[in-house]
């Protein structure tokens, strides 16, 4: 009887150290570079459901640097997949409490409630100073209530967190436009394309700035940021 129990005390400690190995493997072997190089490689070539399910792996397992190389493939569909799994990872990089926050002062600004989504903006970035998202977001508010030099500060504080974020780059170049600043805005918009080349506001915006440049010199501000999206 002895043997017996000492036989499953051992068995059991040999499944349950199994059972852990196992689930580090899966856990950790998710985030290796092969793993996301292989999610890569389903978002290029696979299939529509594959590279659905290859954009969102991406995005739980943190795989910015392949979702920026597929922004720049010529696919539509690929790209396309591609922005929304970088927003998702960027809208969720503080955690699951901001993110919530953030989709409340998002349906504010898109019901035109700017004071509404600032206020909830501005407990995020009190929170969450690291949080490139609500910086980027609580600008495109500001721009919006035509603050322009408040909104660029924080498109500058959001690109600082997070070099890759092409719409804060974009926001950069519409709120110098409105500064004044043409050539820089166009500069900061064509940089912006460098990341995310089939962007469609950012080429219209550049398409305008640039308009701006050969109006020169009966050159005037758009009277609405819309006007340059």
């Amino acid at each position: 009887m002895k043997l017996f129990l000492a036989l499953v005390a051992r068995w059991t400690c040999i499944f349950a150290l199994a059972f852990t190995t196992a689930f580090l493997v899966m856990h950790f072997g998710r985030r290796t570079p092969w793993y996301k190089e292989h999610l890569y490689t389903l978002l290029i070539t696979g299939d529509a459901n594959q590279r659905l399910r290859a954009a969102s792996g991406l995005a739980q397992v943190e795989g910015q640097e392949q979702l920026l190389r597929a922004l720049k493939v010529d696919d539509p569909a690929v790209h396309e997949m591609a922005r929304r799994a970088l927003e998702h990872l960027w809208f969720s990089a503080a955690g699951r409490e901001a993110y919530d926050r953030m989709e409340v002062a998002y349906a504010a600004a898109e019901k035109e409630e700017y004071d509404e989504a600032l206020k909830v903006l501005n407990e995020l970035t009190a929170r969450y100073p690291n949080y490139a998202e609500a910086w980027n977001r609580r600008a495109a508010v500001l721009w919006q209530k035509g603050n322009y030099q408040q909104s660029l500060r924080d498109c500058e504080r959001a690109l600082k967190l997070n070099p890759n974020h092409y719409g804060a780059l974009q926001g950069i170049g519409i709120c110098q436009i409105q500064l004044g600043d043409v050539d820089e805005a166009c500069r900061s918009l064509r940089a912006a394309l460098k990341i995310a080349p089939h962007d469609d506001a950012t080429r219209r915006s550049l398409q305008k700035c640039e308009e701006l440049v050969r109006a020169r010199p009966s050159l005037s501000k758009p009277s609405r940021p819309s006007d340059l999206l």
